[in-house]
């Protein structure tokens, strides 16, 4: 056994390194492309003499995968939760920001809005006037929180 761990080559690693993207071609969701750098990183140093020892190899090669997959999660969590598909089943949450205007009075701070063939149950601080212009800024549940605009 540990003759075989001595003859390992820079080829191994770069076999290694592509079989891990093809792994991440069947979606690992970007995890192996860290783990796969780091065995070109380990193939590379290799290549050049820097390294000899395998006990050397696994251990960068186990600390670069780890430094990529930290920074591969600090990167992509905040795009992850840039996506507007958090709100894809949320119609109310869709329709924050929308300029509208009122076509029935809305009174003790309670009414109705249709925008398109629905009709929406409205909530607004103040008794508003049909006709006034809108903006919807926020939802709780079903209803929509609107202001004058």
């Amino acid at each position: 056994m540990l003759e075989l761990l001595e003859s390992i080559t820079y080829w191994h690693w770069i076999i290694l390194a592509l079989v891990l993207l093809g792994g991440e071609a069947l979606g690992a969701a970007g995890f192996m492309i860290g783990v796969s750098l780091s065995a070109f990183a380990v193939a590379a140093l290799m290549a050049i003499g820097v390294l000899n020892d395998w006990q050397h190899q696994f251990l960068l090669f186990a600390l670069f995968s780890v430094i990529a997959s930290v920074i591969f999660w600090k990167f992509f969590r905040c795009q992850n939760n840039d996506d507007e598909a958090g709100i894809i089943n949320d119609r109310a949450a869709q329709l924050i920001g929308r300029k509208l205007t009122l076509a029935d009075d809305v009174e003790n701070g309670l009414g109705r809005i249709q925008i398109g063939d629905t009709f929406w149950k409205v909530a607004a601080e103040d008794d508003l006037e049909a006709g006034t212009k809108i903006e919807v800024y926020a939802s709780e549940g079903m209803t929509l929180l609107i202001r004058k605009l």
